[in-house]
This record gives C-alpha cells, sequence and structure tokens, in this order.
C-alpha cells in the first residue's frame, strides 16, 4: 500500500476474486473498520437489524446470482478486515440504504449529503470521463478513499484490469478498465425509491435486488460497451441513481436509473463556437449531469414519478460543468484536444461557493448544523491513454496525482 498524507491510499490486488478482496481487506484493516462502525452508527441509515435484514435476505443471495466475482471479492475483505460480510455489504450499500427517507421528509427537510457531478468530454484526441465526488467530510477528514487497482488471473475472462475510485471496502465508486471502458456515478432521488422489505415467505416476497454500486462494478468487469450497457440497465435495484458511461470509442450514455426502469441522455456536440450542432465522426462533444433528473423523458406531470432532489447546488452545478467545458473548446484549437489540465480546471470551479462545483466544508443549511459535506475527491479518467488522475478533497485547492494502467 502507498502511503502519503497528500493523497489517498492506491493498493495494487491480484489472484482470484477472493484473493484480491482478502488483499483489500488485510492492506486496509483498521480503515474499514473505522468506516464500518461509522455507518453502523449513521443517523441516516435505517437500524442495523433492518439493515442486516435487507442483507442477509435480498442483497446477498441477489448479488451471488448477478455477479458471483464481486461476491467472492466482498467475501475476501470481510475475511482480511476480520469483519462481518454484512458490514462489507453495508458500507458497498450506503448509498442505498440512506435513501430510506426518501419518501417519508419533507423536500426541504431532506439532506443533500451525497452528491456528484460528472462529465464525459469527446474530442479529437479521445475521451475523458470525469467527475467531482461530494461526501460526508469524516471520510475525507480520516482519510477513508482509496485507488483501487485490481489486476485479475486470464481464466477469468475479465479485463486485465479494473481501476477504480471509491471508499475503503468498496468495490469502487467510479473507475476505468483496460478495455478503455469508463464510468462515474452520482445521486439520484426518486418518489419510487422502495423499502418495502418484507420478512421472507410465502406470500409476501420481496425480488432480490442489489445495491446499485455492485452495477457499476459489473460494468467495468466487462469487455464490450453493449455488454456493460445491459448489466447496467438490468441490475435488479430498489432505489434510483445516475450512472454516467463513455468508452474510448467515442460513445457515451448517461442513465438516470429508477427501480425497474431508466432514461437516457446522450452527448450535445458542439462546433468551434460553442454552438449544438449535429454529430460527426471528428467532432466534439459534452455530456454532463449532477443530482436531478434532467431527462427529456422525465415528466413529472405524468403523476407517477417526481423528483426528490432538495434542490440546492444541484440545480447549478452541471450548468456550470459544461459552461466550463464549452469555454475549452473554445478556446483550444483544433487538432489539439482538451487536457486533463483544462479539465481539472472547469472542475475547480467556485461559483457560488462555498456550496460550488469544487465545494468547500460547509453545513449546507441555515443555521448550520453539524453536518459537514465536501468535494472529498475529483477524478479524470483519460480512456484513451489508459491514466487516471486523481485529486484528494476539493481540486481548486487539492493535489493531484496520476495513475497509468496498460490498456488492452
Amino acid at each position: 500500500m502507498t502511503v502519503n498524507p497528500d493523497f489517498y491510499p492506491h493498493i495494487i490486488v491480484k489472484g482470484d476474486p477472493f484473493q484480491r478482496g482478502l488483499s483489500h481487506g488485510q492492506q486496509l484493516k483498521y480503515k474499514i473498520q473505522q468506516l464500518a462502525n461509522h455507518y453502523l452508527t449513521e443517523a441516516d441509515i435505517p437500524k442495523w437489524s433492518f439493515c442486516e435484514h435487507i442483507i442477509q435476505n435480498y442483497y446477498m443471495p441477489a448479488l451471488e446470482k448477478y455477479d458471483p466475482t464481486a461476491y467472492d471479492e466482498i467475501k475476501g475483505i470481510a475475511e482480511g478486515s476480520e469483519l462481518p460480510i454484512e458490514q462489507i455489504f453495508l458500507i458497498n450499500a450506503r448509498y442505498d440504504l440512506t435513501k430510506y427517507k426518501n419518501n417519508k421528509e419533507d423536500l426541504y427537510k431532506m439532506k443533500d449529503d451525497s452528491e456528484c457531478t460528472a462529465a464525459t468530454i469527446i474530442d479529437e484526441t479521445g475521451v475523458k470521463i470525469a467527475q467531482n465526488w461530494d461526501l460526508d467530510a469524516y471520510v475525507f477528514d480520516h482519510d477513508l478513499c482509496v485507488i483501487l487497482e485490481a489486476h485479475t488471473e486470464d481464466y477469468e475472462n475479465l479485463p486485465k484490469t479494473i481501476i477504480t475510485l471509491g471508499e475503503v471496502g468498496q468495490l469502487g465508486r467510479s473507475g476505468m478498465n483496460s478495455k478503455g471502458l469508463g464510468l462515474c456515478a452520482n445521486s439520484l432521488n426518486s418518489n419510487i425509491d422502495s423499502f418495502d422489505f418484507p420478512k421472507p415467505g410465502p406470500t409476501l416476497e420481496h425480488p432480490a435486488v442489489i445495491p446499485i454500486s455492485f452495477a457499476r462494478r459489473k460494468y467495468l468487469s466487462c469487455h464490450n460497451y453493449a455488454n456493460g450497457l445491459k448489466y447496467i440497465v438490468g441490475a435488479p435495484r430498489h432505489v434510483g441513481g445516475n450512472v454516467m458511461v463513455a468508452t474510448k470509442e467515442r460513445e457515451a450514455i448517461d442513465f438516470e436509473l429508477i427501480p425497474q426502469s431508466y432514461f437516457t441522455i446522450y452527448p450535445t456536440f458542439v462546433d468551434e463556437e460553442g454552438r449544438e450542432c449535429l454529430p460527426h465522426s471528428n467532432g466534439r462533444a459534452v455530456l454532463v449531469h449532477s443530482n436531478h433528473f434532467v431527462s427529456s423523458g422525465y415528466s413529472p406531470a405524468a403523476g407517477v414519478l417526481y423528483c426528490r432532489n432538495p434542490g440546492g447546488s444541484s440545480l447549478y452545478r452541471h450548468r456550470r460543468i459544461l459552461t466550463r467545458i464549452v469555454d475549452a473548446f473554445r478556446e483550444t484549437p483544433r487538432g489539439k484536444g482538451i487536457s486533463t489540465n483544462a479539465v481539472k480546471e472547469s472542475f475547480s470551479d467556485r461559483a457560488c461557493a462555498p456550496c460550488a462545483l469544487s465545494e468547500s466544508k460547509n453545513a449546507r443549511s441555515e443555521p448550520a448544523n453539524d453536518e459537514v459535506l465536501v468535494t472529498v475527491a475529483s477524478v479524470v479518467y483519460d480512456l484513451t491513454k489508459g491514466v487516471m488522475t486523481v485529486c484528494k478533497g476539493p481540486p481548486h485547492v487539492g493535489k493531484w496525482k496520476e495513475y497509468k494502467i496498460n490498456l488492452e
């Protein structure tokens, strides 16, 4: 494990799925134990007895069927970190479990403690997918994120390398693989997120579902973009989320996922003046998303689906990153392409600080409460070159580091 106070830990794991998980758990044992204990007492997560019921009766059997490789890796993390497997599932399912109050709270009372802004940039030199990841400052303050570099075995028939950014004990929140597939994810709240989990029985049987983070990891386990899309769309889930995917082959899609369905958003192509134009092979394009429904297919007037995002910075962060990237398009001569430095600068935007695209520590409420949020990390994946560039903390003040994988 690489240790440096300016950067998050970078660990490399090898072997079969269980061995990779075991190595992950052993290298980060005390950090994983600390994070699990934090989420066991997190006020926004249901009581542990209810979480344990969901994990044992729904998450675990569904993941074992949906992605046996991920299931074995989770078992390895549990053994390596000397924790029950249910607590490793808790770390990977934190996002899903915090949706418990989606249909119970007034909008102005709801907290927006897991927000992100994502973008894909396609130009004449390649494809980059990037995001700012906003989260509870506890994770940043206690250094509980990790760059996880997994090298698979030939017999598994998986991409040779998968590199992700996530919390310790997770299989990853965002990432890319050696086949040139990349993914970022944002929180998304809807009124149809479901927590109706009866006890298993002959008549009251809720379909088995997985935490949505495992669908993201399954996509990164695919060689083929089309197959990866099937796993994103077809993942059995009980809450929604936004997932942006891209491939080095100049394609990208944003999925606004809801239980049992989804909306899609495609990149917008722009000309040299920043004006929208029709797609073409050498064109420049951009795709952005924050944390509320924006697809043309979303219509609250239909009376079934409502966005439950409480407002706040999500309503302008996607506009800020779009503006900054289009500015970079206009300022960069044709042929050079948009550099990683230009993407980093775009994500460092400070408009409407402290709740900016690059967010300083703040309570996001007036009067202020004890809960503090911050951009815990910023990341740019260059899918064409196989380079991951990561910043610990808000990109306008943090330090950046590169990690390169070999593309196949």
